[in-house]
């Protein structure tokens, strides 16, 4: 944990959208935030540790490292949940509410900025069993959103961030279309800042095509002109996932959604991040914070799905060419006062 931060440090962020996943937090049942998964010491038991160690040492990381952090509240473990299956919401809404506020509770005045649940409109993230509602996440947003300012006013409430998608399915809905939902649900009382996804897809950073079928860097754009027609112009977006997809060019190593999210060279997708932070800044003074998803995973298990090739750095940490040229970016920024509200 130390080196990724030290790592992410040494390239000039100053962010990490951390998970703080429920599943892990609060196991076994409500109130119960102790750790009994894992035999540790070898002894044939399983032994309790402080579900929370985990997370405060991260805490306490990213402080020594001057990183804030976006916590990521989704991931509801099995006894909240008897009907959607996977990462779909509990059963009763208030179970959520209460582990959201326990999180606020712990570190209130060190963490300011939570978001609530991701990709609620795809991907299964509202169950494997049941379809997306955008009103039955509203009802959780604003729950929550509720919960959170009454432990500190200055908490700020970001929504989960919608997947970018044209299905009308049960399981996938356009998230054009969701988030109007959400909006004729009262919605907009209910977040402080609006995320969305900036992947790049099939296309580079600079494309200025647009077409509301087809996934571009700029998607966003069509969900500002949302906002804006719903009174909320004066609310920003956080892009809470970026990036391009670096897959290997032997397909026979990728197994998995093999092309499903375009593919680019490493040099390629190294070439494109700064010149996607850099057009944000220039054009888009609505956009507050973009996080590259994601920095590394512990292994290289999953060297058989798309995802993995995401990553910016390798699992024992060896710097890919995107990490390389992100930090070249940013500690060699001009300051400049882009237009927005500072």
């Amino acid at each position: 944990r130390e080196r990724q931060l030290q790592l992410i440090s040494e390239a000039g962020f100053g962010m990490i959208r951390q998970q703080f996943p429920w599943e892990d937090i609060e196991i076994d049942g409500r109130g119960d935030f102790i750790d009994r998964r894992n035999d540790l010491n070898g002894d044939g038991e399983k032994d309790e540790i402080d579900a929370w160690a985990k997370y405060d040492n991260i805490v306490d990381l990213a402080e020594k490292y001057n990183i804030q952090i976006q916590a990521r509240l989704d991931n509801p473990p099995k006894w909240s949940n008897s009907i959607a299956g996977g990462f779909g919401p509990p059963d009763d809404y208030q179970d959520f509410v209460n582990y959201a506020v326990a999180v606020a509770e712990r570190y209130q005045g060190r963490i300011r900025y939570y978001q609530v649940w991701n990709e609620p409109n795809a991907n299964n993230e509202w169950g494997t069993n049941q379809p997306v509602n955008p009103e039955a996440y509203t009802d959780l947003l604003c729950r929550t959103y509720t919960a959170l300012k009454a432990v500190d006013p200055n908490i700020v409430v970001i929504s989960g961030p919608l997947s970018p998608t044209v299905s009308l399915t049960e399981n996938n809905l356009n998230d054009f279309i969701f988030l109007q939902r959400m909006y004729d649900a009262g919605a907009s009382a209910c977040f402080d800042v609006m995320s969305a996804q900036g992947y790049g897809f099939f296309s580079g950073p600079t494309d200025r095509r647009m077409r509301p079928q087809t996934l571009t860097f700029a998607r966003s754009m069509y969900i500002r002109d949302l906002m804006v027609a719903n009174g909320d112009a004066h609310k920003s977006i956080w892009i809470s996932e970026a990036a391009w997809n670096a897959q290997p060019e032997d397909p026979s190593i990728v197994t998995s959604q093999y092309g499903a999210f375009g593919i680019v060279t490493q040099e390629q997708a190294a070439r494109y991040m700064p010149l996607a932070y850099e057009r944000a800044q220039q054009e888009w003074p609505w956009i507050g914070n973009i996080s590259y998803w994601f920095f590394k995973r512990p292994a290289d298990y999953e060297i058989n799905q798309a995802f993995y090739y995401f990553r910016m750095a390798e699992p024992d940490f060896t710097p890919l060419p995107i990490y390389d040229s992100m930090k070249n970016f940013i500690t060699t920024q001009t300051p400049v006062l882009y237009p927005g509200v500072h």
